[in-house]
């Protein structure tokens, strides 16, 4: 499978963009905020995750995403 770099790297600023604007998100939230499928929106979650500036975090509500937290 063959990926789209920069369609990749589009997607994780649309997706880190809105983080920007809510204090965390699920899956759901960002699938419907971002209009991406679910695949781009994994693709894009992972990039962001792999650059370190975003965080995934399970809460007892369920697993949201939010901007990373730098170290003190």
């Amino acid at each position: 499978m063959k990926f789209n770099i920069q369609a990749i790297k589009t997607n994780s600023r649309k997706v880190y963009d809105i983080l920007l604007r809510y204090t965390h998100c699920t899956f759901g939230e960002l699938e419907k905020r971002c209009n991406l499928a679910s695949t781009d929106l994994c693709m894009a979650l992972l990039q962001l995750l792999r650059e370190k500036k975003i965080e995934q975090v399970s809460e007892n509500e369920g697993v949201y995403y939010r901007l990373a937290v730098a170290a003190a």
